[in-house]
């Protein structure tokens, strides 16, 4: 039997992981499936190890290319695949077992889309991020979406199932003039192809966080892709005549993403130069936009690490942000 499922797995620089998410596709019990590794331009001993997997097991093809980035290569992935649902794992997670026999269960009623929960992986830690169960039609679906949305639901390629046919007669393709956020554009741009969609409510995908990682790599201009994001969010509920769901939206998001990446920049394991650090800083402590929506956020964090932030941004202080960096060394 052809396969049902195209699983997507780009692959850069992802040795120390890759076996580990490749087996959690190929170890599903569902058997009519494709695996499908781009090799991005790897240059560690990750193509050694796609080979090795599109050798033993012949339900995995391999596609090699030039460093191009992760749009660039799930596009190689989407032109290649052959199933009726296109899903997609990052070469350093874990897809659940079952995680196909309950996608290839909903896809029976032939939906545009069926996605599912996740949770957050970090160590030992685990973080679910969950929305019950629900199945809707475009109309349907409003009732939902602030719910769906808040719950990290919407944003992901990774916890989704999208009908190939669907995706590929609207012409959609990844956007590789995007650094970040071409995963949330795609489904911006999917989602009014959706003639009936399907959630399934329980956990099926693991996101690890791996801070040396490309996945979850966080970079300076994050608050740039954080407004982008919020922009497509107000156009899309606009366009679908719910106008009225952006500003709960944006007002709940924004402080979230302003604290992410305020705490970022203070983040000693990330190799930004203290220079770039302070510049980025004292553009988040002069957005006219962001700033209070900072302040708004770190209101909730507990404890003496809550209270110097609060104070480094209160004084909008670069550098009594930064203190702690410098005293450990930063230049």
């Amino acid at each position: 039997m052809p396969a049902v499922i195209s699983c997507v797995m780009p692959v850069y620089n992802a040795e120390m992981y890759l076996p580990a998410a490749v087996e959690s596709v190929l170890g599903q019990n569902y058997p009519y499936f494709e695996l499908i590794l781009v090799d991005d331009g790897s240059t560690d001993g990750s193509s050694a190890i796609c080979g090795e997997f599109s050798r033993r097991d012949d339900r995995v093809r391999l596609l090699s290319q030039p460093n191009g980035g992760a749009a660039a290569a799930r596009n190689a992935g989407l032109a290649a695949a052959s199933g009726h649902y296109l899903t997609f794992v990052d070469a350093d997670d874990i897809l659940k077992p079952g995680a196909f026999d309950a996608i290839a269960r909903a896809a029976a009623s032939s939906p545009d889309l069926i996605s599912y929960g996740f949770e957050w992986r970090e160590g030992e830690k685990s973080t679910p991020a969950v929305y019950p169960a629900f199945q809707c039609g475009p109309d349907d679906f409003w009732a939902h979406f602030v719910g769906y949305y808040q719950a990290n639901q919407f944003f992901s390629l990774c916890n989704k199932a999208y009908k190939l046919e669907t995706v590929r007669r609207a012409g959609l393709t990844f956007d590789r003039s995007l650094r970040t956020g071409e995963d949330i554009a795609f489904n911006f741009a999917f989602w009014p192809q959706i003639g009936k969609m399907a959630h399934l409510g329980e956990s099926l995908y693991e996101y690890w966080v791996h801070p040396a990682t490309l996945t979850h790599a966080a970079t300076l201009d994050n608050l740039i892709t954080s407004q982008r994001v919020l922009d497509q969010m107000e156009a899309f509920v606009t366009a679908a005549g719910h106008p009225e769901l952006a500003a709960p939206l944006i007002e709940s998001q924004r402080p979230h993403d302003a604290v992410s990446f305020y705490t970022l920049l203070l983040d000693r394991t990330k190799p930004y130069p203290l220079a770039k650090r302070k510049a980025a800083l004292t553009a988040l402590f002069e957005n006219e936009v962001w700033y209070p929506a900072l302040l708004k956020g770190l209101a909730g964090i507990p404890g003496l690490y809550g209270q110097y932030l609060r104070l480094a941004a209160r004084r909008k202080s670069p550098a009594l942000a930064c203190l702690p960096l410098q005293l450990r060394g930063a230049k």
